[in-house]
């Protein structure tokens, strides 16, 4: 079978092939200033299904995730207020404090998550050598020029002799289109054109993040860092960029030219790149000033991380997805009918059948296609589930067969981020599951049936299947 991923460069899915055995993959990480939210994990969640099916079909995997701490401004192109300055002011701490405290919760909640750690995590203030050297390079090249202590790369000049390299289908002509409200009058007066962007800003002397270079007392722009870092990490070319729909422009196309002009490159340098929707709440884009932003550090209070892992599964990475306290209730259903599953399997006695094992071969091929098809997790989650009910149905077969098909379930649900058959302590259950099935268990042992029959049904109510057998009551998710 053949991995196809979209391409945002050409507009369609094409053939996963690696430039050499190793898959060097660059993600763009979080801008550190606040707390990562349900919309970044949903991104950060696909990239780490992509890491772990590359890994499941037997590709090694390099990947570098980096963290901006430094140079992302408030508006997101080159004016406005540093966004790492801006929360450190509000909050009342050095930027730096900030960005320890950050990177601390990041780290656990990615683990929480149960998110793969990428190889490298680099910081953008921890390559400010490398950010100059790669402007005096495209300086050099003719590529970029210096006014006033800041630096601009020269997109139309790059576009007379390469074309410029944007994403999504657009053409210079549509952000030559775009960009006249995107600057200030200031900055008209700066730059040679509307749609340059600044390599390097000179600082004012308030500004409370600024390094020495050749040219001011100033920062970098936001673009820079992930030329730099890829370039330093993965090589001039390497095999995926991923990121958030929002960078296909302009920070993508920006980054891209980045590359090709510090090197004066004319082949492509990332092979594919690969965009992750939005996520809205309740139909609404996210907001704070809506009430209905939701960080993951509120989430992990609420639900057991494999929740989220499992609604996150349950979304195509390139479809634009609704988030609500309801979809998570029904990622939790699935979930459990997972859980349960495994646990049937594991306390079934078995028998002499073997009709599971062709259930078993089924679902592996069809979880590799649905993966292979852009990584249909929607798809690849239904097969896995389908399959539970298989496990469900067949618990009379050998024990050996049973055995495998625990494996099975908790390999490729592994490959989807969702970790089964946990410790109970890890489980962020209902908690009176147990409860009302042992008060309906009381209430059978006395012949009130029809209380009985009202708890079992507000228990099916919940997804919940309640099953009498001779050693007692066993439930499992329907």
């Amino acid at each position: 079978m053949t991995l196809k991923l979209y391409n945002t460069l050409t507009g369609k899915k094409e053939p996963f092939e690696p430039i050499e055995d190793e898959v060097r993959i660059y993600s763009c990480g979080q801008t550190i200033y606040e707390d990562m939210h349900v919309g970044n994990a949903k991104t950060y969640s696909a990239w780490d299904v992509l890491t772990r099916y590359l890994k499941w079909k037997g590709y090694s995997v390099f990947h570098v995730m980096n963290i901006t701490d430094v140079g992302h401004l408030t508006d997101d192109a080159d004016r406005g207020e540093d966004k790492i300055a801006k929360s450190a002011r509000e909050k009342k701490l050095e930027p730096m404090e900030l960005v320890t405290k950050q990177v601390i919760k990041l780290y656990r909640e990615m683990d929480r998550l149960n998110m793969c750690r990428a190889n490298i995590y680099p910081r953008a203030t921890g390559h400010m050598v490398e950010m100059i050297e790669a402007v005096k390079k495209i300086i050099g090249n003719n590529y970029a020029y210096e006014v006033d202590g800041s630096v601009y790369f020269d997109v139309p000049g790059f576009a007379e002799k390469h074309g410029y390299p944007v994403l999504g289908g657009r053409t210079i002509d549509d952000l030559e289109a775009g960009a006249g409200g995107r600057i200030s009058d200031e900055e008209i007066k700066e730059k040679h054109s509307p749609l340059d962007f600044a390599l390097w800003i000179k600082a004012p002397p308030e500004h409370l993040m600024q390094w020495p270079s050749p040219w001011s007392e100033g920062y970098p722009g936001w673009h820079l860092e992930c030329s730099v870092m890829g370039l330093k990490y993965l090589g001039k070319t390497f095999d995926i960029h991923t990121g958030g729909i929002d960078h296909i422009f302009p920070h993508h196309p920006n980054e891209r030219a980045q590359n090709m002009a510090m090197h004066n490159l004319k082949e492509e340098p990332i092979k594919y790149w690969l965009h992750s929707a939005h996520i809205t709440v309740e139909g609404e884009k996210m907001s704070k000033s809506k009430g209905n932003f939701y960080t993951v550090e509120e989430l992990l209070e609420r639900y057991d991380p494999m929740v989220l892992r499992t609604f996150f599964a349950g979304l195509h990475y390139r479809s634009h997805s609704d988030f609500s306290l309801k979809t998570l209730k029904e990622a939790e259903k699935k979930l459990s009918r997972l859980d349960n599953s495994i646990r049937l399997a594991k306390e079934s006695e078995g028998g002499k059948k073997e009709t599971l094992s062709e259930k078993i071969n089924k679902v592996l091929t069809e979880f590799e296609e649905a993966m292979d098809d852009d990584l249909n997790t929607p798809l690849a989650l239904s097969k896995l589930i389908a399959f539970s009910k298989d496990i469900n149905n067949n618990l009379d077969n050998r024990r050996v067969i049973l055995d495998e098909a625990v494996v099975v379930t908790k390999e490729l649900a592994n490959v989807l981020g969702i970790k089964l058959d946990r410790e109970q302590a890890d489980i962020k259950a209902e908690p009176y599951i147990d409860l009302l099935i042992e008060v309906r268990e009381n209430l059978r042992e006395k012949k009130e049936y029809e209380l009985a029959d009202r708890i079992r049904k507000r228990l099916e109510s919940k997804g919940i299947k309640v099953e009498d057998t001779e050693s007692g009551p066993r439930w499992y998710g329907i």
